[in-house]
């Protein structure tokens, strides 16, 4: 069945009979299957639809609990929400996959919203589509609301360009186009989307309010944690006293196999002592170590410990490191919002990975954190930016008044496949020697070759290492030598003769794309699959065994031969192949985040002419316009 009610019913909900197979088969009517449905039908025959109509959850009770009974016809109005305003965006040219959407922001109010206002519909879809709608509703060239639109339109493609903060000749400039007007007419507009509260003044140009109302709630609260370390009562009694955090380091260094630096000794002192603190650090300087240390100090004194990474493998990896529990922070702020996550002055969240925070995850966390718990968040901000838009990480380590202990002395035992070194060196902007890849050659190594023959390589390459753990990690998806053409190849040899459903077959490795609540999945789960049968799939995920239907794989799965950097952060894989890429997506920070994933051996596989390019150029991200300061 379509997920747009309006593609599959029309503009109605369905009558008859046909209502058995529309409620058995939308997720939103939990706990009804095709039995609970037919049961319905049943007891109500034709009235059962304007039961649902009218929200009479006395009289479903007669078949349902009241429980479900209040869920399905709460879900019922939604979908009649959803129905109406299909029909409506339908009506006036708007794509009607955005409908749901609306009816998600909006509710019941979803139409009205948007004939008062056709440019709130900018939150979901482009200018040009909606500004074509609001003529269609007989909204002026010069109306109020267009000209508050365009501005708001220009900000929001700044933020597409991860950017929060836009100068007023950009944002001048930009509106101009958007509403074909002079430059006097679109700084006036500037002014007005200004008094309606749209555009948000600041340092350096204009934000849209939800980027300047997280950026200043980030700083509110971080200020506010700065100001009380000294003072709030609280903490002063849940602080280890100097003597205390001095005898257990000692203790901690007589039975550890290796002592911790001064460095790290700092690092455990400050995570206990402060409310927001930072802890950074190239490849290899002992920050897992480290985290071990500062999670058996607060253990010490009494602290619970929520151990935080953005992606599945990621966090396992920290549980290994450290051995204690750690989670997605999909999960934990799921649980947060829920009131689970049990924070409070004697609680420390420390999130792993955290140069990839963006803006509202960093919000999210804040917002949901005990004001009197403490974050520690720890990093490398050298390694890539958050895919979303802000920078939070990367700006907070560069402020004097954050508590910050940097990592600097190389302790990884791999030191000597010279893969730290090569990251060292490409993290300072340099480019070493490599040797040519041969006969499964540890350390880093490179494979000269045209985009055409990468593919190619990275088979022989796989070939001599057919019994170790190997992962390609790519830039980009498209061209010969992207994530997609690669996963297309290695899937076709692997399925060669065996039953396939959608792209998928028996062996195929997998990673999960989509935050899943209710099986408890959660974006960047890699596994593999185990059958594959006509309609159905069995995956091993994290450790775990999973039936998907054929319906369950569209956006939520995806193949994993080879898996963007993005995905990898956080992940450690004995080997890692980079396929070399003329994209300007390819950048320093990517190609060392690529190398720091790598435990025995990294092999770079094509164009050897990008690297110059790639290694000598400041990271991208460093071009992002932000107002965040603490």
């Amino acid at each position: 069945m379509s997920s747009s009610p309006g593609a599959a019913w029309g503009t109605e909900l369905p009558r008859g009979q046909h209502l058995i197979r529309f409620l058995a088969g939308r997720p939103e009517f939990v706990g009804v299957g095709p039995a609970t449905a037919r049961r319905m039908w049943d007891a109500f025959g034709e009235s059962l639809h304007d039961i649902l109509a009218e929200g009479s959850v006395e009289r479903l009770t007669k078949v349902l609990p009241r429980t479900q009974a209040e869920i399905v016809c709460d879900a019922w109005r939604n979908q009649r929400a959803v129905t109406e305003a299909v029909a409506f965006f339908d009506r006036h040219g708007i794509g009607i996959r955005y409908a749901r959407k609306a009816v998600e922001l909006w509710g019941d109010e979803a139409i009205a919203k948007l004939q008062e206002n056709p440019y709130r519909l900018l939150t979901l879809c482009a200018w040009r589509e909606v500004d074509q709608a609001a003529m269609r509703l007989g909204v002026r060239l010069d109306d109020r609301r267009r000209q508050v639109g365009a501005v708001e339109a220009a900000l929001y493609e700044r933020l597409d360009g991860k950017h929060t903060v836009t100068s007023l000749e950009k944002l001048v400039r930009h509106a101009c186009t958007l509403l074909g007007a002079t430059p006097a007419d679109a700084e006036r507009a500037v002014t007005i989307a200004v008094d309606d509260g749209a555009a948000i003044p600041c340092p350096g140009g204009y934000q849209p309010a939800g980027a300047a109302y997280a950026e200043r709630f980030i700083e509110t609260r971080i200020r506010a944690a700065l100001a009380d370390d000294g003072q709030a009562r609280d903490l002063l009694a849940s602080r280890p006293t100097p003597v205390a955090m001095s005898t257990f380091l000692e203790r901690y260094n007589s039975l550890a196999s290796q002592r911790l630096t001064s460095e790290q000794a700092d690092a455990v002192t400050m995570a206990l002592n402060h409310r927001f603190a930072i802890l950074v650090g190239g490849a290899g300087v002992g920050k897992t170590t480290t985290l071990r240390a500062i999670n058996e100090a607060a253990e010490q004194f009494g602290f619970h410990v929520h151990q935080l990474a953005l992606a599945g493998r990621a966090a396992q990896r920290v549980a290994d490191a450290t051995g204690r529990a750690a989670r997605t922070i999909a999960s934990w702020l799921w649980d947060a919002s829920k009131g689970r996550a049990g924070t409070g002055a004697h609680t420390l969240v420390v999130v792993d990975e955290a140069s990839m925070l963006d803006l509202p995850t960093l919000y999210r966390i804040l917002f949901h954190l005990h004001e009197d718990a403490r974050l520690l968040l720890v990093g490398d901000v050298a390694q890539l930016a958050p895919i979303g838009y802000g920078l939070t990480l990367h700006r907070l380590v560069s402020s004097p008044r954050i508590p910050r202990v940097e990592l600097t002395r190389i302790m990884r035992a791999d030191e000597a496949t010279g893969i730290p070194a090569v990251s060292r060196a490409v993290r300072e902007g340099r480019l070493p020697e490599l040797p040519t890849y041969r006969d499964g050659r540890t350390g880093c190594s490179v494979v000269g070759c045209g985009p055409e023959s990468v593919i190619d390589e990275i088979e022989r390459i796989r070939d001599d290492l057919r019994d170790e753990e190997v992962q390609v990690v790519g830039a980009t998806y498209a061209g010969p030598a992207g994530i997609d053409a690669i996963n297309t190849y290695f899937h076709r040899y692997n399925a060669h003769g065996r039953l396939r459903l959608a792209r998928f077959a028996e062996g195929d490795p997998v990673i999960w794309t989509k935050n899943d609540h209710e099986r408890g999945l959660w974006n960047g789960t890699m596994g593999h699959v185990l059958v594959v049968k006509e309609d159905r799939l069995t995956v091993r995920l994290d450790g775990r065994t999973f039936d998907l239907l054929a319906a369950d794989l569209s956006g939520r799965i995806d193949l994993a031969y080879a898996i963007s950097t993005h995905k990898a952060q956080g992940s450690q894989w004995g080997t890692i192949i980079v396929p070399l890429s003329s994209s300007r997506l390819f950048d320093r920070a990517l190609l060392y985040t690529a190398l720091t994933r790598a435990e025995r051996r990294v092999v770079l596989v094509g164009d050897l002419g990008h690297l110059h390019r790639v290694v000598t150029q400041q990271p991208s991200s460093l071009a992002r316009d932000v107002a965040l300061a603490v």
